[in-house]
């Protein structure tokens, strides 16, 4: 304070002339009084009152000299700043929420469980249908109260309370007779059972007795005597047969062999003419086509176009092949080469030898097999691919009438 009153007191010219100096004032209370104009060059006097270059008057409150706390409030007329958050709590507030929202959706999927088992989803009614969709269902032998008796489903039960799968499978075992059997849902308050009839289509000889089988090879019934009006298949390796079960192979490999088979006779419209199929161990397999002509398909390398040149010939749409009192063997197992099929028909009476069924050991019917087609490989060379056309390799490969019988059948492919 003494070396700020030093600097304020001006000192006298060196002539001794005096000048009128600003009078005294209070700095807390009166105003700054009006300044005196200098000369050019002379030093300006400025009194300010104390606290405005920064310092508060000495006898200014308490509370007003204080700094603000670190963390205080503000007040309510100063702008607060929001402080920016740094990325531990950005990371901290994301996983939070992923937990809040986490823990939400299980709390709703719990109370929809809940509200779905004990007062939504009630049965109120059970519908039979077709495949398509259509009604009244085709049911077969059994009744439509028989089929809901074996699906055992009652009113104002659960939807959700039961397996689908289990009830079709019940219900396979029950009704045997029923080719296709599909239970399903229909939100909100209905279950649908689609069936479809099976047909007495084929019989087979098992260790259990004589075996019906449906159009695919579902087991219908078995007994003791063979049916008399069911073509026979054998050759076949089965295990224990079980009524609403598919018939089971002891091999794999005979298991798809049949299936094949069968596949092919249906889509050329053969099955419904066949009386007898014998898969011969896989290596001399034919068919008995109306009881007349024996077809020889040999091996099951390209059956499906062995099947095709079988159809040719005994539908005879053209009017050049066999006829329809024509008896005998039509050996379509033979082919030359990658386009030349041949064929050969000898008149007359046939033989039906049932072959054996195969060894249940299916390592060692695979093995059996694979030696069988390769000694058949070895004697005649084979190819995977097709023919182009069955009618042109036919007409190419016999030139003699159908009637006439052939000199020599290649070996079996």
């Amino acid at each position: 304070m003494r070396e700020k009153k030093k600097r304020a007191v001006r000192r006298p010219p060196a002539g001794g002339r005096t000048e009128p100096q600003a009078p005294l004032f209070d700095q807390q209370t009166a105003p700054i009084p009006k300044q005196p104009r200098r000369k050019a060059g002379e030093m300006q006097q400025m009194v300010l009152p104390l606290g405005a270059v920064g310092m508060e008057p000495l006898d200014a409150p308490a509370e007003s000299r204080e700094r603000p706390r670190r963390g205080a409030k503000k007040h309510k007329d100063e702008p607060a700043r929001r402080r920016q958050m740094t990325r531990g709590e950005m990371r901290r507030r994301r996983r939070r929420r992923r937990w809040l929202a986490f823990f939400f959706v299980v709390f709703l999927m719990a109370v929809g469980f809940i509200l779905s088992v004990t007062v939504l989803f009630k049965v109120k009614h059970i519908v039979v249908e077709n495949l398509d969709k259509t009604t009244p269902a085709n049911t077969g032998i059994y009744t439509e109260d028989a089929i809901l008796g074996a699906l055992a489903v009652p009113m104002e039960e659960n939807l959700f309370g039961f397996s689908a799968g289990e009830k079709q499978a019940a219900m396979e075992l029950q009704l045997p007779y029923l080719e296709v059997i599909k239970v399903r849902r229909r939100l909100p308050d209905t279950v649908v059972v689609q069936v479809a009839p099976a047909t007495e289509a084929w019989c087979a000889k098992t260790s259990a007795g004589w075996v019906i089988l449906s159009d695919g090879l579902k087991v219908l019934k078995v007994q003791t005597d063979q049916p008399a009006d069911l073509p026979v298949i054998t050759g076949l390796g089965v295990n224990t047969p079980t009524p609403g079960r598919y018939l089971s192979m002891t091999t794999k490999e005979q298991s798809e062999q049949i299936s094949d088979l069968m596949h092919q006779l249906y889509n050329a419209g053969l099955a419904e003419s066949c009386t007898r199929i014998d898969m011969g161990l896989g290596t001399d397999a034919y068919f008995v086509y109306e009881g007349r002509v024996k077809v020889l398909l040999g091996t099951f390398n390209n059956l499906d176009y062995k099947v095709s040149v079988a159809t040719l010939l005994l539908k005879n749409e053209s009017g050049e092949y066999l006829d329809a009192s024509d008896r005998g063997t039509l050996d379509v197992s033979s082919q030359l080469d990658d386009s030349i099929h041949r064929f050969t028909f000898a008149p007359g009476s046939f033989e039906q030898e049932e072959s054996e069924a195969p060894p249940p050991d299916e390592s060692a019917s695979s093995s059996g097999a694979a030696a069988s087609s390769a000694a058949a490989s070895g004697s005649q060379p084979t190819s995977s691919a097709p023919a182009s056309d069955p009618a042109q390799s036919s007409s190419a490969s016999t030139s003699e009438p159908a009637s006439e019988p052939a000199q020599s059948a290649a070996p079996a492919e």
